[in-house]
């Protein structure tokens, strides 16, 4: 029986002090395909088990002769087709005028909240995700072609990797016998019903079968058979890029990645929560694909990109495909499915932190910025700054904006993020404290602070006579001192 579907775990191993995840066979489950473990229940019975798998086949078998690949291939269409149709339902329903056109207008209308900020960026994301041409209107076709969860892998492709003879095609016969065998290797005591304590012993494989099986496929580049497949992940880096992609309203980290010398070709997927700058070092000839993703900007995009590289070496994937994910669970059992089934090979090696200031690929190692040895760049407030550094304890780094291979727009920042940028803005003058912990915007600036959610909330008070600049203030609270009038979720009295 092929078992090149085989359920795979995360083990973690510690190398040079730093702990990094490999990816190790899961040979304790009795059943070693994850399409026959995941049907089992507690409860199960061998009739309604076999009858299940097998009338998935049948359904798919054209000529009623064994599932073979043309059965496969057209189950593959029709769910696209499917999808096609569900995306192309989704944005039908903001057509107001029913003439198969989708306008900015049209879902803001639809979409309308009370919070303008955020109904923005909905209708940005929703928009960008499916205008191809960029000219501010979706089509049928700009929504058909939106939808990018269909890979080339479904759940027949696994079925047909158990065919037992190799000839291209699975029997009903062969599929039947296939399942009673899986079934008996869990039903341990034979009487043909899966108990609970029985259960107990594959649930966790059970598990992980079922989330690797959810595994998105994503559109990546060929790997060559010699070359080694490295993951690595992250939700944050230690540090924040000087130059932004994908627009002033992004949070751009930056992480360096040093390539170990040797021989051995190396493939690297490399994904993020936040927008990030892979900066790359040492033996980068290495290097013969290196794929980055992060979550998606507004206007559909990683807003990842690479420094150290050629461009012909560097895809930016698709937004979050594969997964971001930076620890051992359920993300980074989906992103090593994802790789599975998108590339046909199991990862090397896959490895994470949460936050990173330089990691060593192949190895895993990594190397976490220490705190308080950021300089105070000149011109910043020393006290903000302090504030900055202990989120971002990397500090600021340089970089040059043309230099970054990217899919989005690379620039310079105008304002740096959060706690950065009103360092920045408390050196120039800008904006002064006042004695509440407030802080008052005393003269125009370029962009607000990108990134102010969460802990990085702060009341923002404008002064009279000076416009509210532009940009997103998350969950800050803007207050404008000439009417009063305040706007963000964190509001509180101020002086």
């Amino acid at each position: 029986m092929k078992t090149a579907a085989s359920v795979t775990a995360i083990a973690i191993v510690c190398v040079g002090g730093f702990a990094f995840a490999t990816l190790t066979p899961q040979t304790d489950a009795p059943v070693s395909s994850p399409l026959l473990l995941e049907q089992l229940r507690s409860g199960s019975v061998l009739e309604q088990y076999v009858a299940q798998m097998v009338g998935r086949l049948r359904q798919a078998d054209r000529q009623g002769d064994g599932l073979d690949r043309d059965d496969v291939k057209l189950d593959l269409a029709a769910a696209r087709a499917q999808a096609r149709a569900s995306s192309v339902a989704e944005f039908l329903r903001y057509d107001l005028d029913g003439n198969l056109e989708v306008t900015r207008s049209e879902v803001e209308q639809v979409m309308k909240r009370d919070d303008d900020i955020s109904t923005a960026n909905q209708v940005n994301r929703l928009l960008n995700r499916a205008d191809a041409n960029g000219d501010g209107k979706v089509t049928v076709v700009e929504a058909a072609a939106s939808n990018r969860m269909f890979g080339s892998r479904n759940q027949l492709d696994g079925m047909l990797d158990l065919d037992p003879d190799g000839d291209g095609k699975l029997t009903p016969q062969e599929l039947t016998a296939l399942a009673e065998h899986a079934f008996a290797k869990v039903d341990t005591d034979g009487d043909q019903k899966i108990s609970q304590g029985e259960y107990a012993v594959i649930a966790p494989s059970v598990r992980e079968a079922q989330v690797a099986s959810s595994a998105p496929v994503c559109d990546l580049p060929v790997l060559s058979g010699e070359a080694k497949l490295i993951a690595f992940g992250a939700y944050e880096g230690d540090a924040i890029s000087s130059a932004v992609i994908g627009g002033p309203d992004e949070e751009t980290n930056i992480i360096d990645v040093a390539i170990e010398p040797g021989s051995q070709p190396l493939y690297l997927v490399l994904t993020s929560y936040e927008s990030m700058v892979w900066r790359f070092t040492g033996a980068t000839s290495r290097v013969a694909r290196a794929v980055v993703t992060s979550l998606g900007t507004e206007a559909g995009i990683s807003a990842s990109g690479v420094v150290g590289l050629s461009a012909r070496k560097v895809t930016i994937g698709d937004p979050d495909c594969p997964r971001y994910f930076y620890k051992t669970d359920s993300q980074s059992t989906v992103a090593a499915a994802t790789l599975h089934r998108s590339l046909g090979r199991v990862p090397d090696g896959i490895s994470g932190s949460y936050s990173v200031q330089r990691v060593s690929l192949p190895s895993g190692q990594i190397v976490r910025a220490e705190r308080n040895s950021a300089p105070l760049p000149q011109g910043f407030d020393a006290q903000m700054w302090r504030e900055a550094v202990r989120f971002w304890p990397g500090g600021l780094v340089a970089v040059n904006p043309r230099s970054v291979v990217a899919k989005g727009p690379v620039e310079a920042y105008k304002v740096l993020p959060s706690q950065m940028g009103l360092s920045q803005l408390l050196g120039s003058g800008a904006i002064e404290r006042k004695s509440n912990g407030a802080l008052r915007i005393v003269r125009p600036i370029a962009h607000m602070p990108p990134s102010m959610g969460g802990a990085h909330s702060v009341t923002l008070i404008v002064a009279s006579g000076v416009p509210v600049p532009l940009g997103d203030p998350v969950h800050s609270c803007i207050i404008t001192e000439s009417s009063g009038q305040s706007r963000g979720a964190a509001c509180r009295g101020s002086d």
